[in-house]
């Protein structure tokens, strides 16, 4: 296999193609894109050897097209005349056949190389992205996440095949031209004005149409969050009529200002196409009409030249039609590179993660490894300082002892947690790692210490990371738990939606403790359980996690199984206190 036909390759090509789409005006404007620049870099893609070949394909077509059209016009005199040529049919059937190839090739080359790069993009920044810390995941917000990994990647791909097929009839057009052109210098100079006013038009309201296509798609942002409170909050609107009004008159509000975005949009690129297809019918009228007076051409000619500017109009037509799509594809592309840059941005940070060679293979390691952690001193604070905090904390967790923290809604448990797994970057203070200093954002290596079920817990639909050991631990807690005959055969797939709240925390411990960590950190995980459930897993399970020497740490407020803990701690207003004390 030749080195074009290479995936790299062709993801290579498929980034330069994607390179040619320029960004909307406004970011040309800030970032001082030059023309002669873009041109000089598309001068370079078609001497190299891969879009030379797309370049010959497209050019082979529109040939081939234009062929088509002057043996018709050839046929059509050779009848004029009492005449038939064979020949003449079968060069058309082949240029045919060969045009629809070839077109056919130039869509799926094209499209193909620039999906695979796609497909790249998308990939690297979906790495880039689980290198992130919560803290910048939380900043991103879901949307935007959703958005620049998924949802703007769909809407480019829906764009390719309009817009390569509209390049291809571009060149079709040039030729077409081109012939037009050696019929009647009169209709070629009126197909000229025809594409120019259509330009012209496009240009002129491009800058507009480029701040309608923006507005539309903050109002489509805005209504997608109000959809997720739908399901996100489905519970608190059964419960609350006024609270489901709200919601709804919000909804309504901004259904409304999309719907009024998107029309705008709709209405300047509707406005282009409509004057684009009258001046082509206008244009047609000229030369039935007008070009006899003007050039006294005898009928015949007349045939031939109208018959070429009707197969005119399906070039400049898609030409036209492929303005809408190309706008999208730069809108899309645009936010694409500017969540890229965002994640970019964060990654280079203070709070970004750094890749610290750590593998998988390394748990037993970092197990063995782990003696003791110490905080002293450390804080941390929400945003700006003015959400939740804490601050002094001094701390320590030694191997095989369970420890206990209390404390009230907003007293800063679960921040300490995240914390201390190295979830948030600490902002003052110290943490060590049996006496070693953990930078501030921890490593990976550090992270690797905990598993955890937290209050807002995510329980995946697949088991990732487990191999067939652990997939035999997670049977076996499973079982121990009583919730084996709720899953399928293979575990391979894990349906929560089809689970109470208590069951999908049952499995969701399961999970971690079949990852078999040293340390299990736990945010009120008994608070859904049964009694028996609870009893269990206070009575025999912490004992039995104990005495394989792992460390448990567990906010909780049951009082009735503090007696099961080496230490309870007590938070109040983001500081430790001795356990139980206001």
């Amino acid at each position: 296999m030749s080195d074009e036909n290479t995936p790299g390759h062709t993801a290579g090509l498929g980034d330069r193609l994607l390179g040619l789409i320029p960004p909307p005006r406004s970011r040309q404007d800030s970032t001082h894109d030059s023309k002669p620049n873009r041109l000089g870099a598309l001068a370079g893609l078609l001497a190299e050897g891969s879009l030379g070949r797309l370049t010959f394909v497209a050019v082979l077509a529109a040939l081939c097209g234009t062929g088509v059209l002057f043996l018709l016009n050839a046929e059509a005199r050779e009848i004029d005349e009492q005449s038939y040529s064979i020949l003449l049919a079968v060069l058309f059937a082949i240029l045919l056949v060969i045009y629809r190839f070839s077109q056919d090739r130039l869509i799926r080359s094209a499209s193909s190389a620039i999906e695979i790069a796609l497909d790249q993009k998308r990939q690297r920044v979906v790495a880039d992205v689980l290198q992130l810390s919560l803290q910048d995941i939380e900043q991103i917000g879901l949307a935007r996440l959703r958005d620049g990994i998924a949802a703007n990647y769909g809407s480019l791909s829906q764009t390719l095949v309009p817009i390569i097929a509209g390049v291809e009839a571009l060149i079709l057009l040039v030729f077409m031209f081109a012939y037009v052109l050696s019929l009647s210098i009169f209709a070629g100079v009126l197909a000229l004005v025809v594409v120019g006013l259509t330009v012209g038009g496009y240009l002129g309201r491009q800058k507009q149409m480029d701040a309608e296509m923006a507005s539309a798609a903050a109002a489509d942002e805005q209504f997608r969050a109000l959809t997720d409170a739908i399901a996100n909050g489905a519970k608190e609107l059964q419960l609350s009529l006024r609270r489901r009004a709200g919601l709804e008159d919000a909804m309504r509000a901004s259904s409304a200002l999309l719907a009024k975005a998107r029309s705008g949009t709709a209405a300047h690129f509707a406005d282009l196409i409509a004057t684009g297809t009258t001046i082509s019918y206008l244009m047609a009228g000229a030369v039935v009409f007008v070009m006899p007076l003007i050039s006294g051409r005898g009928e015949e000619d007349i045939s031939r030249i109208v018959v070429a500017v009707i197969f005119l109009l399906g070039p400049i037509g898609s030409v036209v039609q492929t303005v809408q799509q190309f706008a999208t594809a730069q809108h899309a592309l645009n936010a694409i590179t500017g969540f890229e840059a965002q994640v970019a941005s964060l990654r280079t940070g203070s709070s970004g993660l750094s890749p610290d060679g750590q593998s998988p293979q390394d748990d037993g390691a970092i197990a063995a490894a782990f003696d003791r952690i110490a905080m002293v001193g450390v804080g941390y604070a929400h945003g700006k300082g003015d959400g939740f905090a804490i601050a002094n904390v001094d701390l320590t967790l030694n191997r095989g002892e369970i420890v206990f923290l209390t404390g009230g809604n907003g007293s800063g448990k679960t921040t300490l947690l995240r914390v201390l797994t190295g979830l948030y970057p600490r902002r003052s203070g110290e943490l060590s790692l049996n006496e070693e200093t953990v930078p501030v954002m921890p490593p990976q290596a550090y992270r690797e210490l905990f598993a955890g079920v937290f209050a807002d817990f995510h329980l995946f639909d697949r088991p990732f990371g487990l191999d067939v050991t652990g997939m035999a631990v997670f049977a076996d807690w499973l079982e121990r738990f009583g919730i084996r005959d709720k899953l399928g055969p293979d575990l391979t797939e894990l349906h929560g939606d089809q689970l109470s709240t208590g069951q999908r925390k049952r499995v969701a411990l399961a999970l971690a403790l079949a990852e078999q960590r040293p340390i299990l950190v736990l945010d009120e995980w008994a608070a859904d359980q049964d009694p028996e459930t609870r009893a269990l897993f206070y009575r025999e399970i912490l004992p039995g996690l104990r005495a394989e020497g792992r460390t448990v740490f567990a906010i909780t407020h049951d009082e009735q199984y503090f007696d099961c803990c080496d230490r309870r701690l007590h938070m109040v207003e983001g500081r430790l206190v001795p356990g139980g004390l206001d």
